[in-house]
């Protein structure tokens, strides 16, 4: 059984959210590097971290995972690195979330073949785990990992081939499954050699040092002068003055070029707290330009070359993950409302569902990062298939944003809390923007797009009006911190903003949250509600109003405590809490309701003493499906 339970977890590919980094240079600082910027990485989730550094003569590594300290971060690893002005130029470090095997100090990496020649981090799963391990024979493996498994037959392959370049070709040949890695060889202090099959390698060059990474975060420290992104099947030679990129052995040019600007909390605690009071001005951002008011037509660069096709098109799909499902969700609502087919799926379900589609179709795929496996597996299915794929990211030369044929970059800006906040609210302003564009392609009237840019260009505003009431949307948290299990709850477009609250509230408070319809509390959840249980109606003044105070009558019969999400006047005893939004257009509320509930988690977390930027057993990039 158990044996059988490790095969379903490896053709399955568990998710996986590890972080890479390679460091080599000639300015003798790679142990302060790689420790630097394997701290960059925590947002990515991590139960263990380590790191390798190549000191000429010998390499000197060192771990730490859950095992050791079960609440440990970057600077308990950097205190096991001696403290020392030895000149090192180059080394390599790892964050990893466990899939193949538990959260132990052993199946740290970075790993090593059983002659200590090779130094290996990786990001994936091996699907062809067993026919590898047969391959090698019996050996002694110290973890339980895959990722030992693979730099051990690359160091059976450069025994035979006496080249790491062509023994790490070989082996990304042979491994199946998406996987990413970066190799360091003991007796080359001046080399490392990195391979990307399915998964994410950045390469960037400051003077005189060259870095490896699979986050862009990681480059922060550095003033690096050109990014590039390896592409799928290539393995690149990273030395001091650069990199030489290989498929098949053979000699690449360098791919595509990419930027991403620094940030830092300044004023803030958290990066989530800094991002929540970003969104005036990220949403100013994610429409400036693009709204053509004398049309009442967006301005979309990412689409343009495919809008005639578009036109033609009679369904749209959305897919996503997570917070980006959400905005799947609203999409869906929202593209209905204006007459326009439109469906929403959960990435990791789609294609076990047997989906019926239609060869003109379009599907659109969401995600913040632009990395979310999930995703991409999809994307990599309908391109088999031939329909028009468009992305809707924030990372310009992200995966998705290469992988599809035209989209939208949402233009939040570097988003580090695990949380999405202000990525999610520039998502269902692009969303909108793509909406009108289709509709005023079929049957909306100008009428209708101009008045809707002109509530979207009054967004920004009202979100900041929103954000001056942070003190008192605290005092709420407090008032009712006691609450152990929540209910978010809305009809129509506001259901959207219920999903998302709730999901907020578990994901960095750790409190129970479902949301629901509240048209289903009769049909179910009424059943729980008492004393003790909160429920958060948001309740703006729409067609759905008198429907939804029945709800909320409903609530209060059975003793149950109300925080009402609102724009109108309502009667103090119907609702033991109040947070007033503005108006607008009723489906561009989710646009405004979903500010109080993001602060209402954000303080939540607070008040538990939970880390919002960390929370625990969360990653902001599932980079392996």
């Amino acid at each position: 059984m158990l044996i059988l339970l490790v095969r379903y977890f490896v053709k399955n590919k568990c998710k996986n959210m590890c972080g890479i980094f390679g460091y080599i240079g000639t300015d003798g600082r790679a142990i302060n590097s790689v420790l630097y910027s394997i701290g960059l990485l925590e947002h990515r989730g991590y139960d263990s971290m380590g790191v390798a550094f190549n000191m000429g003569r010998e390499v000197e590594l060192y771990k730490i995972s859950q095992e050791d300290k079960e609440n440990f971060n970057i600077e308990d690893l950097k205190r096991l690195v001696p403290k020392r002005k030895r000149i090192c130029n180059n080394g390599i470090g790892h964050t990893r979330w466990a899939t193949f095997g538990g959260k132990t100090t052993k199946n740290a990496h970075p790993h090593h073949d059983f002659n200590k020649l090779f130094y290996f981090v990786h990001n994936g799963n091996v699907e062809n785990l067993d026919d590898i391990k047969k391959e090698l024979g019996k050996g002694s493996f110290y973890s339980e990992t895959d990722s030992e498994v693979i730099v051990n037959l690359i160091a059976k392959y450069y025994r035979e081939m006496n080249s790491l370049e062509k023994a790490v070709s070989k082996v990304l040949k042979k491994i199946e499954g998406a996987n990413a890695f970066v190799v360091m060889d003991a007796n080359k202090p001046e080399q490392l050699i990195a391979a990307n099959k399915g998964g994410t390698i950045i390469l960037g060059k400051e003077n005189g040092n060259t870095i490896v990474a699979s986050d862009l975060a990681a480059f922060e420290p550095f003033t690096i002068k050109n990014r590039h992104i390896l592409k799928d099947n290539e393995i690149v030679e990273i030395t001091k003055q650069g990199w030489k990129i290989y498929e098949d052995e053979k000699v690449k040019k360098a791919a595509k070029e990419i930027n991403e600007p620094n940030s830092d909390l300044g004023e803030y605690k958290f990066f989530m707290e800094k991002e929540i009071f970003e969104q005036k001005y990220t949403m100013a951002n994610a429409i400036r330009g693009r709204l053509i008011t004398e049309t009442g037509i967006p301005k979309l660069g990412g689409i343009e070359n495919i809008a005639r096709s578009l036109r033609k098109v009679k369904t749209f799909h959305f897919i996503g993950c997570g917070t980006a499902y959400n905005a799947c969700l609203y999409a869906k609502f929202l593209f209905n409302r204006f007459g326009i087919a439109a469906s929403a799926s959960i990435a990791s379900e789609f294609c076990y569902r047997h989906s019926v589609f239609a060869p003109d179709d379009a599907f659109i795929f969401i995600s913040q990062s632009g990395e979310t496996a999930d995703t991409i597996e999809v994307i990599n299915e309908i391109k088999i298939k031939g329909n028009i794929c468009l992305g809707i990211v924030n990372v310009p030369g992200s995966r998705i944003w290469r992988e599809t044929d035209a989209g939208i970059s949402i233009r939040a800006g570097k988003e580090k809390g695990v949380a999405s906040t202000k990525a999610f609210i520039s998502q269902l302003a692009s969303i909108v923007m793509l909406a009108v564009f289709l509709a005023r392609q079929r049957n909306m009237t100008i009428d209708t797009g101009q008045r809707i840019f002109r509530e979207l260009e009054l967004i920004p505003d009202k979100i900041q009006e929103i954000l001056n009431q942070a003190n008192l949307i605290r005092k709420v948290v407090n008032k009712n911190s006691r609450f152990t299990n929540y209910y978010f709850l809305g009809r129509y477009f506001n259901y959207i903003t219920a999903e998302e609250g709730s999901l907020k509230l578990k994901e960095i408070s750790y409190v129970h949250a479902e949301a629901y319809p509240l048209g289903e509390m009769k049909h179910g959840p009424l059943a729980l509600i008492d004393k003790d249980f909160c429920s958060v109606v948001i309740i703006p003044d729409d067609s759905v109003f008198k429907k939804s105070l029945v709800n909320i009558h409903e609530i209060k019969a059975r003793n149950g405590k109300v925080l009402a999400i609102t724009n109108k006047k309502m009667d103090v005893n119907l609702a033991d809490d109040i947070i007033f939004v503005p108006r607008t257009i009723d489906y561009l509320s989710p646009l405004l309701t979903t500010i109080p509930l993001q602060l209402f988690s954000y303080y939540m977390a607070l008040k538990l003493k939970r880390n919002p930027d960390k929370p625990r057993n969360l990653a902001k990039t599932v980079t392996v499906s």
